[in-house]
């Protein structure tokens, strides 16, 4: 049960066995924080990237973001959760008070030692505070606030970037949260306003390989960890990827590796 209506805390370090090393990918009801203070292993996989060894970053969960890890049994940190309706009526909506809960924009940060500290600091205060409602939530303002300022330095740096870069960054931001139901280039050239091809072109020549090998290879990903990792057979694993039959998943994957997954599968460490 979390410890308010619409808000909980948690310690990374103190779940144990209760979560699952592989976590298939999901969207959630609700807005997570996430400090990750030492992750030695394991991985993180958000915006397209797998990201290992999360020491000292801060990243962000919206609603609509597809969120999957491979979990480290050491790791360190916090988590914050919280629903819209906590913050009301300060906030009103979250997405766009804080940008980096959108599905289009930077959600995950690393931090120097400074911010380390301070945002650390917050974390406890928090969690100290967890019986009084009101404090939580201006504790909680506060970190949103702070993250602003994280925020607003990649967002002058992005500026420098070419419209192109631009464009192809938000193109990988969708393809993470949309790439288990949408496998096709035309969904978000949509999207985007653009034409397919034109997405394709612009893609390409900033990354070297097509729109389309960019969701094959997000779907991939998340292919190798669920085959690795977590206690799903072949066919659940392709329905979750919305491959409409079994077959054509591991089409898809003897396409993309040159062995089926099955063959992959027995080869886990």
């Amino acid at each position: 049960m979390p410890i308010h209506e619409g808000f909980d805390i948690l310690h990374l370090q103190e779940l144990g066995g209760e979560v699952k090393k592989m976590m298939p990918p999901h969207r959630r009801g609700f807005y997570t924080v996430i400090f990750m203070k030492d992750q030695k292993e394991g991985q993180v996989s958000i915006n397209q990237n797998t990201h290992t060894a999360l020491n000292n970053a801060l990243f962000f969960q919206g609603k609509e973001h597809i969120f999957s890890f491979v979990r480290d049994e050491q790791v360190e940190g916090m988590v914050l959760l919280f629903s819209q309706s906590f913050l009301l009526p300060l906030v009103h909506n979250v997405e766009l008070s804080f940008p980096f809960f959108s599905l289009l924009h930077q959600n995950l940060f690393h931090l120097n030692a400074s911010e380390r500290r301070s945002f650390e600091r917050l974390f406890h205060c928090i969690d100290e505070e967890k019986k009084n409602t009101e404090v939580i939530k201006a504790l909680l303002l506060a970190i949103l606030e702070k993250s602003k300022q994280l925020y607003a330095t990649y967002a002058k740096e992005e500026k420098f970037l070419s419209k192109k870069a631009r464009l192809t960054r938000k193109y990988k931001h969708l393809i993470t949260n949309y790439f288990m139901e949408h496998k096709e280039v035309s969904f978000y050239a949509e999207k985007l306003n653009l034409s397919a091809n034109y997405l394709n072109e612009v893609v390409k020549s900033e990354t070297g390989i097509t729109a389309k090998k960019h969701i094959s290879d997000r779907v991939l990903l998340e292919a190798k960890n669920l085959l690795l990792y977590s206690e799903m057979d072949i066919a659940e694993i392709s329905h979750l990827l919305r491959f409409s039959e079994p077959t054509h998943f591991t089409k898809f994957f003897k396409k993309e590796t040159g062995q089926t997954p099955k063959s992959f599968q027995i080869k886990k460490p």
